[in-house]
């Protein structure tokens, strides 16, 4: 038996096929330009995925005074010390943690991070330091990483589309308040001489153990930066006076 099937419907037919064919096109467009930009983002210099700045191979021992934290100090640090005049504050990077809630933090976002702690370090505690632009042959060479880096971001909520939630918002929005913050930081340092490369130091201080993981807003990090400079400080000058 033979259906006739209304012409008309046919045309409704193909009409909406390729829609839905145009709109998975769409689709299928939209998810690659999000994956070419989460590539873009982990490619950022300075912004890694996971990793640490310290090598496996260096030997680091516990500091008494800082639960957690622990440091190596090269046999002939204070010889190698007196040869170098001057300090070379390497670019400052950051490494995500794998199991960080929220990795889409904008490269200029960070960027800003690495400036801001490098100006904490430069002006706070090597502000009696000859600190140069480009390292020299008798220049102490600082590497310093922020690492097992864990960011948060506040999500939807319904109230945000209620008139009080939306005026709400655009205060934050003037005021510089963000929606990122960090949960978790941990501050590396490595030192090297500049003519040999020869390793001098290095420190890994986390948080204390027993220390509460605490959320600092992004727009709150120059606080939190600054203590974390005097803490690597503090645990330095701990090291160095116990070798």
């Amino acid at each position: 038996m033979k259906i006739s099937i209304d012409p008309r419907f046919n045309a409704s037919f193909l009409s909406a096929m390729q829609t839905t064919r145009a709109q998975l096109k769409m689709r299928a467009a939209w998810l690659l330009a999000c994956a070419a930009l989460t590539l873009a983002l982990i490619a950022q210099p300075g912004v890694a995925r996971a990793g640490y700045l310290i090598p496996d191979s260096v030997q680091l021992t516990p500091v008494a005074q800082f639960p957690g934290t622990t440091g190596y100090m090269a046999p002939d640090y204070a010889a190698q010390r007196a040869r170098l005049h001057s300090v070379y504050l390497a670019p400052i990077e950051v490494f995500l943690s794998p199991d960080s809630p929220y990795k889409g933090i904008d490269p200029d976002q960070m960027a800003q991070v690495t400036r801001t702690f490098a100006q904490i370090l430069t002006q706070e505690v090597m502000k009696d330091m000859t600190v140069v632009d480009s390292p020299r042959p008798d220049s102490l060479i600082l590497q310093i990483a922020l690492t097992d880096v864990r960011l948060e971001k506040e999500g939807f909520r319904l109230r945000n589309l209620t008139p009080v939630g939306v005026a709400i918002n655009g205060v934050k929005r003037v005021a510089g308040v963000s929606k990122i913050s960090f949960k978790t930081m941990t501050v590396q340092a490595i030192g090297a001489s500049g003519d040999n490369e020869t390793l001098l130091f290095a420190i890994n201080n986390p948080p204390r153990p027993d220390d509460v993981p605490e959320s600092v807003r992004l727009d709150e990090i120059p606080r939190a930066l600054a203590a974390k400079a005097q803490n690597l400080k503090a645990a330095f000058e701990a090291i160095r006076d116990a070798h």
